[in-house]
């Protein structure tokens, strides 16, 4: 995971070429923070706007499924490009991940350009640097012309007399947390991920319950819709 902490910041250009007759500049953004540094990247083409890739514009991992981006414009560097994993994806090195252009920030043709680069030009430089000294490097599958938040269900309810929600990410981690921000994650007894193919969410009974299976089905979107209803909830001993 790409990590953005408060600090100073250390740019540095790590990489330059030439792509359909514009200059692009690939720098490396090192962050200080309290006890750890972090490193973001910033992809600039030509005349464009500057391209972020830290924690708002990237997944921990693959989509669990393409319809979960709607109507909204994507496109795949690879035609092999969902390579999701069932298991939790924080532990592995260069990580596949999904680009976020903000519809706010760029404009249709900026992405369509970004897009015909990331196409072009990214997987050479993935090969690059997806080494031991960029080990954490990003694994861009795609380009998405949206917020990364956008395309994530957020279910809300109430538990113990608390407001909390439940969470499916893109990259199909599911998350539980109280209902404020900077809230942690806490355990749901739902499982990590979402399970592909069937878009499957398991729910521990027994000596790991925490939330039922009726309990579950009362947290609903700004649709009044629930987690059952876009996904497969399966109770697992």
């Amino acid at each position: 995971m790409l990590l953005i902490s408060l600090g100073c910041a250390n740019r540095q250009t790590i990489h330059t070429g030439t792509f359909d007759n514009e200059t692009y500049e690939l720098k490396s953004v090192e962050t200080q923070g309290f006890s750890t540094n972090s490193i973001s990247y910033e992809l600039t083409l030509g005349r464009w706007k500057s391209a972020k890739i830290d924690a708002i514009t990237t997944d921990w991992g693959a989509p669990y499924a393409d319809d979960l981006y709607g109507n909204a414009r994507r496109v795949y560097i690879r035609p092999d490009h969902i390579a999701y994993r069932n298991e939790p994806d924080n532990a592995v090195d260069h990580q596949a991940t999904m680009l976020y252009l903000s519809p706010s920030r760029f404009s249709p043709d900026a992405f369509a350009r970004y897009a015909d680069f990331m196409k072009a030009a990214w997987p050479g430089i993935d090969r690059q640097f997806a080494t031991d000294r960029y080990n954490r490097f990003p694994h861009i599958i795609g380009i998405v012309y949206g917020k990364q938040r956008d395309f994530a269900r957020t279910f809300r309810g109430r538990h113990e007399g608390k407001a909390y929600l439940i969470r499916v990410e893109p990259d199909g981690r599911i998350r539980y947390m109280l209902d404020s921000q900077g809230a942690n994650d806490e355990y749901s007894g739902l499982s990590e991920k979402v399970h592909m193919p069937g878009k499957i969410v398991y729910l521990a009974t027994g000596k790991d319950a925490r939330l039922t299976l009726a309990q579950v089905r009362t947290y609903t979107d700004e649709t009044d819709k629930a987690l059952t209803d876009y996904f497969e909830l399966r109770e697992k001993p």
